[in-house]
């Protein structure tokens, strides 16, 4: 556990896992960086020989610590850097060295100590300033950012709002993250901190800024993932579809190591559908269903959105064979998605003929029948839907389509209780103006018409064409 405590510690310190000092020997450390890598039976013994030469050399002594450190020799690492501390008391990075072997050992208040202490006797040295507010980002955050400000007043001109905006994003904070990083010339930042500093503006909503982030990252390295997915993402947002569907086609074949997630599919699935490349929409779509980390529901969301597409391209067959397909893998159907298939099935069929048009009504008709009979408690409008699908080929009332659904709706809203709420009233309003509509004008029934409009009385009593009717 400790050894795992002490990586991710390490991987929050990206980028400062040695801390740098013109002052070490490099050709010394080089040779002892050989020595441990031969775990030679007198490893200690070479090295020791080397760092006799540099008895004097706090800083070179620490170097040689830390090379300790990385092959995992926690002794030998803490007596070199307590031997450059007693050369010099001031050598903020032996301190350094003894906070990360205190990490190691999972000695948190020890660590950040140590760390205080290179701050205090090497106050230009910003990996002290760094390593405390890493590790005291949760206990002390309103400390850890000081730190920093701190480390900006002793240092002028090192980009401590980098390391504030990094901390901050550690913490999940994005409104800080991003504050910070504004504060920060891009040329200051490494790439990673670019695609941060992207995609925090990107989940707030501010494309715009994203997009300028991401494009100027790519300036820096055109084949970097992070900024081809965000140049995608942020034209999707601005409806930039042309330009979005490039960016995508750049990420998927012009990026190095690019990890495709469900996400990035969707996203490139969207930017063809706005720039109306629907067949490779619906390319993209369909790999959903074969990627591992597709969950059920997202395979079922890429089925409704297929069906969409279909739809939008007036392909109706298609498209209630693909929602149909989404109603079956989904989890947790709702009312709203078997309305969603009468909905597009009632689109076609107002907006088609003869026995396309019937095969869409009667396509409607069943989704709400279904609808009834999956989720209790929606019969009365079931029904109530019914009856509108069946008036789409009957606007006129002549065929009396729409008149079962209206009887049975009658019946349904009765036996629960009649008109009690705005919506039973509703109902029975609607299914008896149809009915007095239907005796009066189809069947010149004056007598059956007068008995709707008296029921459509008791339900409104200031409705006006009922009123007239029962005046005949």
């Amino acid at each position: 556990m400790k050894t795992i405590k002490y990586f991710v510690f390490g991987a929050m310190l990206a980028m400062a896992a040695a801390p740098a000092n013109a002052q070490v020997n490099n050709d010394a450390v080089n040779q002892v960086k050989t020595i441990l890598a031969s775990k030679a039976a007198d490893a200690d013994k070479q090295i020791k020989n080397i760092a006799k030469l540099y008895k004097k050399d706090a800083a070179t002594l620490t170097a040689i610590g830390r090379e300790y450190l990385r092959a995992d020799n926690t002794a030998m690492a803490a007596e070199y850097a307590t031997q450059a501390l007693s050369k010099n008391k001031k050598c903020g990075d032996a301190y350094i060295l003894l906070g990360d072997l205190a990490i190691r050992n999972d000695e948190g208040g020890k660590a950040a100590e140590q760390f205080q202490q290179a701050m205090y006797m090497d106050p230009t040295n910003p990996e002290g300033y760094r390593r405390y507010a890493i590790i005291m980002s949760k206990a002390d955050p309103e400390g850890s950012v000081q730190a920093l400000k701190t480390l900006g007043e002793k240092v002028p001109g090192y980009p401590w709002e980098i390391e504030v905006a990094r901390l901050y994003n550690q913490q999940g904070n994005i409104p800080q993250t991003i504050e910070f990083y504004n504060k920060v010339k891009l040329d200051k930042m490494e790439k990673s901190d670019l695609g941060t500093y992207a995609t925090d503006l990107f989940l707030s909503g501010n494309f715009d800024k994203s997009l300028e982030i991401a494009k100027h990252g790519l300036t820096v390295d055109p084949r970097y993932a992070a900024f081809n997915r965000l140049a995608m993402f942020n034209n999707v947002q601005k409806e930039n579809f042309e330009e979005a569907v490039t960016y995508g086609d750049k990420l998927f074949n012009a990026s190095d190591n690019a990890k495709f997630s469900v996400f990035d599919y969707t996203m490139r699935a969207e930017a063809y559908i706005g720039a109306k490349q629907y067949d490779n929409a619906i390319a993209e779509l369909n790999k959903l269903s074969t990627l591992e980390e597709s969950t059920a529901e997202d395979k079922a969301n890429a089925a409704k959105k297929i069906a969409d597409v279909y739809k939008m391209q007036g392909k109706f067959a298609d498209a209630f064979t693909a929602y149909e397909k989404f109603l079956a893998i989904k989890p947790n159907v709702a009312v709203a998605d078997y309305e969603g298939l009468a909905k597009m099935a009632t689109d076609c069929a107002e907006n088609t003929t003869g026995e396309e048009q019937l095969a869409a009504i009667a396509k409607a008709d069943k989704a709400y029948v279904d609808l009834a009979a999956k989720f209790d408690g929606n019969d009365d409008y079931a029904e109530y839907m019914r009856a509108r699908v069946a008036s789409i080929i009957d606007p006129d009332l002549q065929k009396g389509a729409a008149k079962p659904h209206y009887d049975k709706l009658i019946d349904i809203v009765i036996a629960n209780g009649g008109a009690k709420d705005n919506a039973s009233k509703a109902y029975l309003k609607t299914a008896y103006n149809y009915n007095m509509f239907y005796a009066f004008q189809v069947k010149n029934d004056i007598k059956t018409a007068k008995e709707y409009a008296q029921k459509v009385l008791e339900v409104d009593p200031t409705d006006e064409t009922a009123q007239k009717i029962i005046s005949l």
